[in-house]
Formats: structure tokens, C-alpha cells, sequence
């Protein structure tokens, strides 16, 4: 029997590299929320299961998907192989997409006064807060299956690269709409940093950190891209 092992196809997701960007991703968002919820907070332990689990698995959506725009942009480990960064850059997407759906759930089974009473009116009702954060929010979900949905290995071919590439775009769309979801839900909360445990920002307000990087990083790339156009085209208007 021989005991070599076959090499790892080259388009495979889950792969030694994708693992480490899962395992460091998930795992310093549910690091950080039990550091903030349970060790430096006062939610109680029985609550990890699905209430600490929601907000990493939400922080780690952000992460996930912020990472696969930034990726060959502003992070560069991967930039010596093509074909590994393209598989992280789809790998990152679908986590992330797959991250927010489980979210989506998560929220929807912990969606009660007694979890969430500022975003409920005193007749149990949702508040305007708490309607706009969950429509936002919604949209942003059904926003990011275009990108998702891209992924797939007959798509590019299938509707032409000119709109592959519109569809790859809606993630900034999707990114911006989850920044409005996170303004709505926790302004109020990153306003008041004395309360906040140990100093520790609330998680909306890291992840809306996250949101807002692959945003700024496209907007300078097209000022440069404009820059270096307007610049050539002197260039050979002089000539």
C-alpha cells in the first residue's frame, strides 16, 4: 500500500491556508466576545450557547467578508500565487455569507424584549430602531448572495465578465448597508464609553470598523486609478 498522499487540489476551499484564515478570524471574534461579555461583562455563562455565539459569529461575517475585498488590496500575503489568493478571496466570501445567514437566525431566535428591550416599544412591539436595523439588515443578507452567487465556477462565463463584475461589486453595497444596520443598532452605545466593560468597544462598533476599511481602501484605489489616467492623458496631449 503506498502511503504518499495525494497534493490538495489547487481550487479546493478548504485547504491548510483557508483554515488558518477561518481559525483566526471566528476565533478572535468569540475571543472577544466572551472577553467582553463574560470576563470583563456580566452575561452570564449560560447565555454562550447562542447569545455570545451570535455576536462573534456576526463580528466574524463582517471579518470574513471585509477580508475578501481587501485581500490583493491592502493585505498582499497571498500576492506570489494567483491561484491560492483567488481561493482565499472566494473562500473569505463564503464564509462570510454563510456567517451572516447563521446570524440572521441566531437574531431572529433571540428576538424578544428580554433580550433586546431598547429596540421594543413598552407594548412589545418593535420600535422604529429595531424595525430599520432588521430591514437594513435583511436587505444587506439578500444583497450578499449576488457575490456569493458569483462565486460559482460557471458564472463569469455565464453572464459575461462586464456584469460578473457588477455582481462581485454589490459586496460594497452590502458592506455599507451593514455600516447603516451597526449606526442603528449600537450608536447609542459607542456614545457612552464609560460604560463600556473594561474599555472594550461594543462588537457593532468593531465590526463597523471592519465594514468601513474595504470601503476607504476602494474609494483611494479609484482616486489613484483617476490620478494616473488624468496624468497619462497629459502626458500625451504634451507629446
Amino acid at each position: 500500500m503506498s502511503t504518499q498522499t495525494r497534493p490538495l487540489p489547487a481550487d479546493r476551499l478548504w485547504q491548510p491556508t483557508t483554515a488558518k484564515w477561518f481559525f483566526t478570524i471566528f476565533g478572535a471574534s468569540l475571543f472577544y466576545a466572551i472577553l467582553r461579555y463574560h470576563i470583563a461583562g456580566d452575561v452570564s455563562w449560560a447565555h454562550f450557547p447562542l447569545f455570545i455565539l451570535n455576536k462573534a459569529t456576526s463580528l466574524a461575517a463582517v471579518g470574513f467578508v471585509a477580508s475578501s475585498y481587501l485581500i490583493g488590496k491592502m493585505i498582499h500575503w497571498h500576492d506570489a500565487d494567483r491561484q491560492l489568493r483567488l481561493v482565499v478571496i472566494k473562500f473569505c466570501g463564503l464564509v462570510g455569507f454563510f456567517m451572516a445567514g447563521i446570524h440572521a437566525f441566531f437574531s431572529l431566535a433571540l428576538l424578544s424584549p428580554a433580550y433586546y428591550g431598547k429596540y421594543f416599544d413598552l407594548d412589545g412591539k418593535l420600535n422604529f430602531q429595531g424595525e430599520l436595523a432588521l430591514t437594513v439588515g435583511v436587505v444587506a443578507l439578500f444583497l450578499l448572495m449576488s457575490p456569493a452567487i458569483a462565486t460559482l465556477p460557471m458564472m463569469a462565463k455565464a453572464v459575461g465578465g462586464a456584469r460578473w463584475k457588477r455582481g462581485m461589486s454589490i459586496g460594497y453595497l452590502t458592506l455599507s448597508l451593514v455600516v447603516v444596520h451597526l449606526i442603528v443598532l449600537g450608536y447609542k452605545g459607542w456614545l457612552a464609553p464609560l460604560g463600556w466593560q473594561a474599555w472594550l468597544p461594543p462588537i457593532s462598533l468593531v465590526a463597523v470598523v471592519l465594514a468601513i476599511i474595504p470601503l476607504f481602501v476602494r474609494k483611494k484605489l479609484e482616486h489613484e486609478k483617476r490620478l494616473k489616467e488624468e496624468e497619462l492623458e497629459k502626458n500625451s496631449e504634451s507629446e
